[in-house]
């Protein structure tokens, strides 16, 4: 295996390991109903970011954030998962408390990277909450 293929490897292990962590911690703390809104919205979160663009997606579970909420666990998770050592190239600074804040003064080029980060740690996200978390009756 070469090199580059490991890192990669390292990389995809690295951010399954976490969102498999964030799935159990959203099983452990979120009623049923929040649960299933949960696995909903890992699942729409990624689709508003490729229309909409990271910072706009961001704004909106900002927005759509209240304590205790889906959006507002999702919200802590990215921040979490960004200033994790799981993430590949960039990190949020530790002192930086404001995800929106970070992500829209960043430049051009680390913002597209970002997204990409996002895009890869939802993926494992969705698949996690997609198995674990049960869906409305009938819901795949």
């Amino acid at each position: 295996m070469s090199e580059k293929e490991t890192l990669i490897t390292k990389l995809e292990r690295g951010r399954a390991e976490f969102a498999y962590r964030c799935v159990k911690n959203a099983i452990n703390t979120l009623d049923d109903k929040r649960k299933k809104e949960y696995r909903s919205y890992t699942r729409k979160i990624p689709q508003m970011i490729l229309s909409n663009g990271l910072g706009q997606t961001l704004a909106f579970v900002y927005a759509k954030k209240e304590e205790g909420n889906a959006y507002d666990l999702i919200y802590k998770q990215l921040t979490d998962y960004l200033k994790s050592d799981s993430t590949a190239r960039i990190k949020m600074p530790e002192n930086q408390n404001e995800l929106i804040e970070w992500v829209i003064s960043l430049d051009s080029y680390n913002y597209r990277y970002v997204t990409e980060e996002v895009l890869a740690f939802l993926n494992w996200l969705k698949k996690f909450a997609e198995g674990m978390i049960e869906g409305e009756g009938g819901e795949e």
